[in-house]
């Protein structure tokens, strides 16, 4: 067993008093941290604590713009995420990096390929792949692609070849995230392991409570980009972290989110009528018996923390995602969710988070990547009427003030424009039921209200029924009518009236203990 340092050694990787600004607006203020070989430090916070910044500034991913990092009692300035790696100092992200069309063996060794005289020597590669995968207990045939295993297993693959570089600090954010039931727990045991039997010290973001005391050492919760909480694990309780969280109220800005949100239109009413749709008691990977109504005319909000079932409950609807069970129906009649086309074709319309991974075609121009759901309506016999699809988009690019140039591939354009031909293609489709999920996720503040105000409009003027999924309470508080609480795969509070509702109150719900 690896000798493991004590917290009052010299070896550590630090973080001292650092600040990082975007366009002026600090996302962390004065922020420290440090873990030591052979240590868990569980790090929490509600969404945009800054979390995944700290993460980025530790990673060398971002450069922070005061304060100073430190490595086994060095000062250091990393330039990229391959100087951290020099340092010792490797990340896991949510969104792994393993290459699917690639073997294990070639992964292990991608960029740092063995040879022998000119050639790659295949054999010793194998070999090397095989041992590490043994060491850490990962049964696989090391010759498969990557792709053609679980998530699960990818996400030790991928931290098992991190510990190949020389790592002496190891990064994890949210890593448990696509895991389930069994693989959770078998996960956690090997982090704890990793940290204990190889003196790795590892930072653990996680937003599940129960998960991170079971593996942490140390608790460090983050709250508006500063440090609230920094303890042992065993001499802070659950209470005092959600408390921290949650913060306290603060009557000034809950009054003038509402002010802010009555003025531009918000439906105060309590909503009547017959849904426009409707959901018994979905189970599924991510849901244990979830239930909500949404109504026509109204902005339904969707909040949760990451993995809480938010974004999945509206995969499910739309046919993206499997379920086990439950009931449907839109306005009054029976819908079973089979497949996004089946749900365009009962009235649903559906904008993704990831624009770039699964919304956006980036050699198509705005024109086409904006039609493409209907091409079937500019289409006649043979050929497709492309000046009948440019003007009919042409109309909503000028109603939501896409700049740029249309003409080329939509690459071209900034990330808020790209955003918004995707609204435009989801208003296009003349869905009754639209399903936005972060709809301003990386728009700037101007783009943010112009989106705003188009959502408003198509559900106070046009009667629509919008869902909106966002991380962002004070979006929530501003944006949305009535707003559904997920937490752990559950529903804490379904349709609950925004205006009842503030910061503090949504923060507690979303981090909320429940009971199996």
């Amino acid at each position: 067993m690896t000798t493991l340092e004590t917290p009052g050694s010299k070896r550590s990787l630090k973080a001292v008093d650092i600040w990082k600004l975007f366009a002026g607006t600090p996302a962390l203020s004065g922020v420290s941290l440090t873990v030591h070989p052979g240590e868990v430090v569980g790090l929490v916070g509600h969404n945009g604590a800054g979390k995944s910044t700290l993460l980025k500034v530790l990673s060398g991913a971002y450069r922070n713009d005061d304060g100073y990092l430190e490595v086994d009692g060095e000062r250091v300035t990393f330039a990229s995420p391959s100087d951290a790696l020099s340092h010792g100092v490797a990340t896991v992200y949510q969104e792994l990096s393993l290459l699917p069309n690639l073997s294990v063996t070639e992964n292990t060794f991608l960029g740092r390929e063995v040879r022998k005289g000119p050639n790659l020597d295949r054999s010793a590669m194998r070999k090397s792949a095989r041992s590490l995968m043994e060491k850490y207990g990962i049964d696989v045939d090391v010759d498969r692609k990557v792709g053609s295993y679980p998530v699960a297993t990818r996400q030790l693959m991928e931290i098992a070849i991190a510990t190949t570089r020389n790592t002496r600090y190891l990064l994890l954010d949210e890593p448990t995230t696509s895991l389930e039931g069994d693989q959770v727990e078998s996960f956690l045991e090997w982090v704890r392991d990793l940290s204990k039997k190889e003196g790795i010290g590892i930072v653990l973001v996680n937003h599940k409570l129960d998960e991170l005391y079971a593996v942490a050492d140390k608790i460090v919760a983050l709250v508006d980009g500063k440090v609230r909480i920094s303890g042992r694990a065993d001499e802070v309780s659950h209470a005092e972290v959600v408390t921290a969280i949650a913060g306290e109220v603060n009557a000034g800005t809950d009054v003038s989110v509402e002010t802010s949100a009555t003025v531009r239109g918000r439906q105060g009413k309590v909503p009547e009528g017959v849904p426009a749709l409707s959901v018994r008691n979905l189970r599924s990977v991510a849901h244990k018996g979830v239930s909500f109504d949404i109504y026509p005319g109204r902005v339904h909000g969707f909040y949760g923390l990451i993995g809480s079932g938010r974004t999945e409950a509206m995969r499910c609807i739309y046919g993206a995602d499997e379920y086990e069970s439950g009931e449907f129906t839109v306005n009054g009649d029976p819908y079973k969710p089979k497949n996004p086309k089946s749900a365009q074709k009962a009235g649903f319309s559906y904008l993704t988070e990831e624009r770039k991974l699964d919304g956006i075609v980036p050699q198509l121009n705005s024109y086409r990547n904006a039609t493409l759901p209907i091409t079937d309506r500019y289409s006649k016999p043979g050929f497709l009427d492309r000046r009948r699809a440019r003007k009919a988009s042409k109309q909503q690019f000028d109603a939501l003030k896409v700049r740029g140039n249309v003409e080329a591939s939509i690459e071209s354009l900034s990330g808020g424009n790209q955003q918004k031909v995707l609204l435009a293609r989801v208003i296009m489709e003349d869905s009754q039921i639209l399903m936005l999920d972060e709809p301003t996720k990386g728009v700037d503040i101007g783009v943010k209200a112009e989106i705003h105000r188009i959502v408003r409009e198509l559900a106070h003027e046009e009667g629509l029924a919008v869902m909106v999924v966002s991380s962002e309470e004070e979006e929530i508080l501003e944006l949305c009518d009535d707003v559904t609480v997920f937490a752990h795969g559950r529903v804490v509070q379904s349709g609950v009236p925004a205006g009842d509702l503030n910061v503090t109150r949504l923060r507690e719900m979303a981090w909320q203990e429940i009971s199996e």
